[in-house]
């Protein structure tokens, strides 16, 4: 049998697929050389890349640590001496308040139980009337209990502590500040402060009574008038704060002049501004 070229099956075969079979070798190569380099160079930009991020969280911090000791560098370490100085002084200031307040309190409380002993005493042993009846045993009876008062207020130590005690607190205070070359002294108080203090109290206490009436009793309103008078003279009259009563010096052996004459102008300084602000409040 004779086939003929039409008889005879055509098998065509795909262009691309014969290149691509044919440039598979020399492509995979290239392909591979791509793929490594773009690689390295994706890991060299990440790499430079986190280089850059430390260098910038370095540089970050180191600036923001330089700004931080510029901060703290601008205050000089003779401004912070004296300002925690200033801190104790306060703190010392208001421990000696509260002890003579409470030495006051309980001064005056054992007076008046001694007054009142004295009193039953004398008339229950040396009154020229003889003290009879219900009134005898009032007498009796308070006398007796004045004496186990005061006995239980002797031995419950509290005659130590609110009596003794606040009268030695320059003692202790100056035993336990003496390795520090500080010293706590009294303030001396002429006749014109002591008229000044006394002026100022009674007008502040006239003021917070004339504020009381027109507050709660009139029941005007702070932006009154007269209120708001009333409101700037208890202002204006503020008690003298800083160093009135009792400061701190250095000890003359350790600081030199210049130190001391600068802590000096440093408390003033700073108590001359606080108490413009509290009259401008």
């Amino acid at each position: 049998m004779i086939m003929t070229k039409e008889d005879v099956p055509v098998i065509k075969l795909d262009e691309e697929a014969v290149v691509m079979e044919d440039e598979t070798p020399t492509k995979r190569s290239r392909d591979e050389k791509l793929f490594y380099e773009s690689h390295s160079r994706s890991n060299s930009m990440s790499s430079a890349g986190g280089e850059a991020g430390v260098l910038r969280k370095r540089s970050g911090s180191r600036t923001s640590s330089g700004r931080r000791s510029r901060n703290s560098s601008n205050i000089s370490p003779a401004s912070m001496i004296f300002r925690n100085l200033l801190i104790l002084e306060e703190d010392l200031r208001k421990q000696l308040q509260q002890l003579r307040r409470l030495r006051w309190q309980f001064t005056a409380f054992l007076s008046i139980l001694a007054g009142i002993a004295a009193f039953s005493f004398y008339m229950l042993y040396f009154s020229d009337e003889p003290v009879r009846g219900m009134f005898r045993f009032v007498l009796q009876f308070l006398l007796l209990f004045i004496v186990i008062t005061v006995v239980l207020f002797h031995l419950s130590g509290q005659y130590r502590r609110t009596i003794i005690i606040p009268r030695k607190f320059f003692v202790s205070t100056n035993k336990g500040i003496r390795p520090f070359n500080l010293k706590l002294v009294k303030v001396h108080t002429t006749m014109d402060e002591k008229y000044s203090d006394l002026v100022r109290f009674v007008t502040r206490q006239i003021a917070y009574i004339n504020i009381g009436i027109l507050t709660k009793i009139l029941w005007l309103k702070e932006t009154n008038a007269l209120v708001k008078f009333w409101i700037s003279v208890t202002v204006r009259s503020q008690p003298r704060i800083g160093a009135v009563d009792v400061k701190l010096i250095l000890n003359p052996r350790a600081f030199n002049a210049e130190i001391r004459e600068g802590w000096e102008i440093y408390r003033d300084e700073f108590w001359a501004r606080e108490g413009a602000r509290r009259r401008q409040a």
